[in-house]
């Protein structure tokens, strides 16, 4: 009896080691997913360079109160007055930086553009990320602190987003019916499938499936959200605007089968899909062959939105 006894309580204190151990990679490998080391501004900009160098006037620096997040970021204001803007968001780890590639899409049909750091990035108030739960209300507070800054009414503000921000402009989608646009460039279909796909590239298939679980679960407790209310890929098919859905073939860090899966679930009747084979890896199809991306983005909008600003010659 003494013996059995003995056996029961060995095997408890195994069960209890094992789950404090999946416990704790729960917790670290949460920690990776939304509290990541992020880049500096000063980083950014030594890597991507100034608005001059892309053709833009110096920003007004801003900030945007959404509550207890407070998002800091720059306005340009566009002088050609074609009464429309464009708000941009970038991706994991980046800051206000990355809009700089995207900006003279619009900029040149004489819109506005709004770029900024999202929470736990830049200069933005310090938090947990949520891959678009909590950045998608913060992000309507950006969008309609634009439409009052830039005197512009919100059936003229275009959003777009690369990587984690265009996941994010994806779940806003549904939130803002009377956007002309949006542009999601890279983005991830949900936050279970970004993170199973990392944990299997970093410990392999068995391991990582084991785990993803369990840092899905601690991630949520954690910054305060449901992981099964993160996906774009669900979102998309509420959203009333057109969207545009651009990949790389060669992105290897999010595989473009994740565009496939949003663009399945959405209104295929105003959505458009380009899986690019330009060689570029994640997010870059941009700074690969900036006039093809133009090509591509002129013609959606000419399609899907011809009063939306006015073309340069």
């Amino acid at each position: 009896m003494a013996m059995r006894r003995g056996l029961w309580v060995g095997l408890a204190v195994v069960v209890l080691l094992l789950l404090a151990a999946y416990v704790a990679a729960g917790w670290f490998f949460s920690g990776i997913a939304i509290a990541p080391q992020t880049q500096t501004l000063e980083d950014m900009q030594a890597r991507t360079g100034n608005p001059a160098d892309y053709g833009l006037p110096e920003p007004e620096e801003i900030a945007i109160n959404t509550g207890e997040i407070t998002l800091s970021g720059w306005y340009f204001d566009n002088p050609a007055d074609a009464n429309c803007g464009v708000m941009f968001m970038h991706g994991f780890t980046g800051s206000r930086y990355e809009a700089l590639y995207w900006a003279p899409l619009f900029w040149s049909r004489g819109c506005d553009v709004l770029a900024y750091d999202h929470r736990g990035h830049g200069d933005s108030t310090p938090a947990l990320l949520s891959y678009g739960y909590h950045e998608k209300t913060e992000a309507l507070a950006a969008r309609d602190w634009f439409a009052q800054h830039a005197g512009l009414d919100p059936s003229r503000i275009g959003v777009g987003g690369v990587s984690f921000g265009a996941a994010t402009a994806l779940q806003l989608a549904p939130l803002i019916p009377e956007a002309p646009f949006v542009l999601a460039d890279s983005s991830y279909s949900s936050i279970s499938a970004i993170i199973d796909h990392r944990a299997t590239e970093l410990l392999g298939p068995a391991l990582g499936g084991v785990l993803t679980p369990g840092a899905l679960w601690i991630a949520g407790l954690r910054a305060g959200f449901d992981p099964a209310d993160v996906s774009p890929e669900t979102a998309i098919a509420e959203a009333q605007m057109p969207i545009l859905l651009i990949h790389s073939r060669t992105d290897d860090f999010t595989p473009y089968t994740h565009s496939e899966a949003i663009f399945a679930n959405s209104d295929q009747s105003r959505t458009v899909l380009h899986v690019n084979d330009w060689g570029s890896p994640h997010a870059s199809d941009i700074s690969t062959d900036f006039a093809a991306y133009q090509a591509l983005v002129d013609a959606f909008l000419d399609q899907y939105a011809p009063d939306f600003g006015t073309l340069e010659e």
